[in-house]
């Protein structure tokens, strides 16, 4: 309970800091501090791999690989949350890095499937220990509101991603 308190003692003084600098029509509106909080989770992450390069989907498409023989585009676009055309630069960036093999599909010469390569399997291992980590500070922080926000951003994701504004 005592580094509960300092972790939330702590994060209050950041947050006062950071809201200092915030720009006073920002201070109130859910986007922005949402993608803050992204950015700078992100942004822990990729120190802690030792990447600056690394992206922040990375991990997501190297995991979801990691649980099946192979994947077209289509179906990690939807197990990811991202959209195609961002997706298509990451694929290509992981398969010159070695990270993953790009199959054609005989039946269309059109569409494709990845995998994992060995090396990718490794990177994604690596990375996962380092996620494992970081989720656990995320839980200190969140601390009893874990639930209602793991609730609160399901519903963010729900809805703007049936509904058009």
């Amino acid at each position: 309970m005592a580094a509960e308190s300092s972790i939330r003692r702590d994060t209050q003084a950041a947050s006062e800091e950071g809201e200092a600098l915030v720009p006073a029509m920002f201070q109130n509106l859910i986007g922005y501090h949402l993608r803050v909080a992204q950015e700078t989770s992100f942004q822990a992450f990729a120190r802690a791999a030792g990447k600056a390069d690394l992206k922040p989907g990375w991990y997501a498409l190297l995991t979801a690989l990691a649980e099946r023989e192979s994947m077209t585009p289509s179906e990690l676009s939807r197990i990811c949350g991202r959209d195609r055309s961002t997706l298509t630069s990451s694929l290509k960036a992981l398969s010159h890095r070695g990270l993953i093999a790009r199959r054609r599909n005989p039946d269309d010469q059109r569409s494709y499937s990845v995998k994992l390569t060995e090396d990718g399997r490794k990177m994604q291992e690596r990375l996962h220990e380092i996620a494992v980590v970081q989720n656990a500070r995320l839980d200190e922080i969140a601390g009893e509101d874990k639930a209602v926000l793991i609730d609160v951003l399901g519903r963010i994701a729900a809805t703007f991603g049936t509904q058009d504004f």
